[in-house]
């Protein structure tokens, strides 16, 4: 945030509410500049956008978790926060603790499906990283793999699974015309579904599924996928990447009158929820963005939202967030990718260097202070 900060913040307590990339990266902005409390259920951040690769590469699970103490100390209360009282400025604990705020930064995020993310149930990081492991030798073991869903997390679940396991068969079925939605350009997508192709994944496009709940209820069994247009696959294993469902529980009762129909809470211009000054929603939980919900979006909206709350503290005007335009690095397994930034498309080569190979694992480890575990 550059050197400058507000005294009249110093004595103030901003309380943020998750621990994924917006509430880490608020909490980067604002340690040492006020009294700061980050509550999370984990132990550690989960890094999802390194997940896929824990369950191909043995020994990476334990990469894509980053403890929260070393990094932010006393600052860290571990928790699930069940009620935000915005009339008394406070949230409340599942164990009873009430714990009050000057300023307030919402950062829920959202639940998906495995290996993507994790359920809110788990709250282990030594089960989560069994999960993976365990995950890796469903892989290891099975021949048939079929992906469902051609957004982000299927394809890269897809080209992960082939680049680090040939020999495996593997489907993705999208039920659109073209993989990943979202303001992209049709060189993008080319680019994306021809790598996939080149990798030999069969890519299944313009097809729905038609027994989803079928397979939600079949765990990890064998199993076969139907489409409508009369395509039977049998799989070994079968991964369900459509659909994020926004994490509501800690404002569900008191800030419902805020949420649209995803559960977002509606935000102004300064990331403000409607009608609270001083309570600000970040993230995937956040009405922003509305077309691009990225940990790098995250991230623009806790450095504006910190630099607000210093405003607010001085009493100085707030500066308004400006989204970023159409940003996407998608890696297709470690060894390529594609990369759009505006209309510009780069090509598989920059994707490689800026994330496919690393995932920004090294990046995050040390933006918390702490080196990768070998």
């Amino acid at each position: 945030m550059g050197s400058w900060y507000s005294s009249n913040l110093k004595e103030k307590h901003v309380v943020i509410v998750g621990g994924g990339y917006g509430g880490v990266a608020a909490a980067n902005h604002l340690r040492g500049k006020c009294k700061l409390t980050l509550i999370d259920p984990k132990e550690c951040m989960h890094h999802c956008v390194a997940s896929l690769r824990a369950v191909v590469e043995p020994g990476y699970a334990k990469k894509i978790f980053i403890p929260y103490k070393p990094a932010f100390g006393e600052s860290f209360k571990r928790g699930t926060v069940t009620e935000i009282d915005v009339a008394t400025k406070k949230v409340v604990l599942d164990n009873g603790e009430a714990i009050h705020y000057d300023y307030l930064i919402i950062a829920t995020g959202t639940t998906g499906g495995f290996p993507g993310k994790l359920g809110l149930d788990m709250k282990d990081v030594s089960r989560a990283v069994d999960m993976y492991n365990d995950m890796l030798q469903k892989i290891k073991a099975a021949e048939s793999i079929v992906v469902i869903g051609g957004g982000p997390v299927g394809v890269e679940l897809a080209g992960e699974i082939k680049t680090d396991l040939a020999d495996k068969q593997v489907t993705l079925i999208h039920s659109k015309s073209a993989l990943i939605d979202g303001p992209f350009t049709e060189s993008f997508r080319k680019s994306t579904h021809d790598q996939l192709v080149a990798l030999g994944v069969n890519v299944l496009l313009d097809q729905k599924v038609t027994n989803l709940s079928d397979l939600e209820n079949a765990g990890w069994a064998r199993c076969t996928v139907e489409t409508e247009k009369g395509n039977s696959i049998k799989a070994d294993l079968v991964f369900l990447c459509v659909g994020m469902k926004t994490n509501t529980e800690a404002y569900e009762n008191t800030l419902a009158e805020k949420m649209d129909d995803r559960g977002c809470l509606i935000v102004n211009e300064f990331l403000q929820v409607n009608g609270h000054e001083n309570v600000f929603a970040i993230g995937d939980c956040s009405s922003a963005d509305d077309e691009a919900k990225m940990g790098y979006t995250a991230s623009l909206h806790a450095y504006t939202v910190a630099w607000n709350i210093q405003y607010l503290a001085d009493g100085k005007s707030l500066t308004a967030y400006r989204p970023p335009g159409p940003l996407m690095v998608l890696p297709i397994g470690r060894n390529g990718g594609e990369m759009q930034y505006g209309t510009w498309v780069l090509g598989s080569f920059v994707a490689r260097m800026i994330k496919s190979k690393d995932l920004f694992t090294r990046r995050f480890w040390g933006e918390m202070r702490q080196s990768v575990p070998m």
